[in-house]
């Protein structure tokens, strides 16, 4: 449910043990030259609206927040386009936000986040740790252990194609297929088909200390083979993102934390200092 279009007494009337908060974040960044530059933020009110009525069923009320828009992406810097806040604005930003809603009474608050963006990520996190620390509150990121970790219906699809899945990482045949299923009239189909695949491994490219999408080699803006996208796969990767998102709400409700993100990720958000970036 659209929170922005109920009326006050209408959100007043939800029952706060059992309304979970849904804040879609998107970034304004670069997405190559096929795809728009609000891309992340499509793909976030998307996943979360696929979440809504796995979590109706669920016998769960979620309210989806209108989308921050200028989430950090520093993994795209060298392109033109990227508007974004500091690190430390944006983290103090979702904290406020979510504290507006504990205020409100609200005691579950999650982030929808599709960046690979480490700031943001490390940015997300201490905000996240602060509003846990809000008396009767609980505040979780899931997206991003999900974009870490094999799905295999989506793996199976891409392995099928010939492409390896860890190798799929911006504005690539994922991204591109689920633009393709949501609003065709978002990509630059005229330029799609001619776009050769360029192949990264973040988990390599980072030890190798290369730590932006121009620095993996994404000379055009994309990691990954947009030309094979297919809105079927758009589809694919919607739902599959929406059934993870609800089933991380549904964890974390029932009294459980989330598993921690992959090692080499921690690591290097352990190196990030906010008031850097």
């Amino acid at each position: 449910m659209n929170l922005a279009t109920l009326t006050a007494q209408e959100i007043a009337s939800h029952d706060r043990e059992t309304t979970p908060i849904l804040l879609p974040l998107g970034s304004i960044e670069q997405h190559g030259s096929h795809l728009p530059v609000g891309t992340k933020g499509f793909l976030a009110e998307a996943v979360a609206s696929e979440a809504t009525p796995l979590l109706k069923a669920a016998g769960l009320t979620p309210l989806v927040a209108p989308t921050f828009p200028f989430t950090p992406c520093q993994v795209s810097a060298g392109f033109p386009a990227n508007i974004p806040v500091g690190a430390r604005t944006f983290s103090d930003l979702v904290y406020e936000i979510g504290q507006a809603f504990q205020r409100e009474g609200f005691q579950w608050f999650y982030t929808v986040t599709m960046t690979i963006s480490p700031e943001a990520l490390k940015a997300i996190e201490v905000a996240m740790e602060d509003l846990n620390k809000l008396p009767a509150f609980h505040a979780f990121d899931p997206m991003p252990l999900w974009a870490f970790s094999p799905n295999e219906k989506l793996a199976d699809h891409l392995r099928g194609l010939g492409l390896l899945p860890e190798q799929e990482i911006h504005a690539d045949i994922k991204e591109t297929a689920a633009l393709l299923a949501l609003d065709e009239s978002l990509v630059r189909q005229d330029r799609l088909a001619g776009l050769p695949p360029v192949r990264a491994t973040p988990a390599w490219e980072i030890l190798k200390g290369n730590f932006s999408f121009q620095e993996m080699g994404a000379a055009d803006g994309y990691l990954g083979s947009p030309s094979q996208a297919t809105p079927d796969l758009g589809k694919l990767f919607l739902s599959e993102a929406g059934i993870a998102l609800a089933e991380a709400v549904k964890f974390t409700l029932a009294g459980n934390p989330l598993p921690p993100l992959p090692v080499h990720l921690r690591m290097l958000m352990k190196m990030i200092d906010l008031d850097d970036m």
